[in-house]
């Protein structure tokens, strides 16, 4: 091939490697992250040691995170957590497309199940205040809860700082 005909098509090339280089920073899609409800608030949970809370093992969780692999959203499937008299359960899964009951995935749990396979120090942010203007949530309320086997022996709460949020910022409830 003549350098003169492949110069242009190199050029091509290299243009389209730029524009999707940058579609691929302008559409990043958020991961999935564990859901928390607390009462009437809700929000996120964390383990401290970071990203994800642990589910259990489970053949059908392994097949159906196969079976997500064209989800651009990391982390899922994902659990949905409830603080209830003193105990973290577990409710739900969540995927990309949407909410998966727990039988499905784990048919010798009771809805909703107590998170026994959970051990340790856990963060949850709960109550929507704002968006700051870079479009960062902020939450009203921190938690910190030591759990052992899906007892909450510990429960720390302080009230987060809001003043980054301003009459101009959507607020949500």
């Amino acid at each position: 091939m003549k350098m003169s005909t492949l110069l242009p098509q190199m050029g091509k090339f290299g243009f389209f490697l730029i524009c999707m280089a940058i579609a691929e920073t302008t559409f990043a899609t958020e991961p999935l992250l564990n859901q928390y409800v607390d009462g009437s608030r809700t929000g996120r949970i964390f383990p401290s040691e970071c990203c994800w809370m642990k589910l259990p093992p489970s053949e059908r969780l392994t097949a159906l995170k196969r079976a997500e692999l064209g989800c651009s959203a990391i982390g899922g499937p994902v659990g949905k957590f409830k603080l209830e008299s003193g105990k973290l359960w577990l409710t739900s899964l969540f995927k990309c497309s949407g909410e998966v009951a727990l039988q499905d995935v784990f048919p010798d749990l009771t809805s909703p199940a107590l998170a026994q396979w959970l051990t340790g120090t856990f963060t949850a942010q709960v109550g929507l205040a704002c968006f700051d203007k870079h479009g960062k949530r902020i939450d009203s309320v921190k938690q910190v809860l030591t759990v052992e086997q899906g007892v909450v022996t510990s429960l720390i709460e302080t009230k987060n700082d809001t003043s980054a949020c301003s009459e101009n910022v959507s607020h949500e409830r």
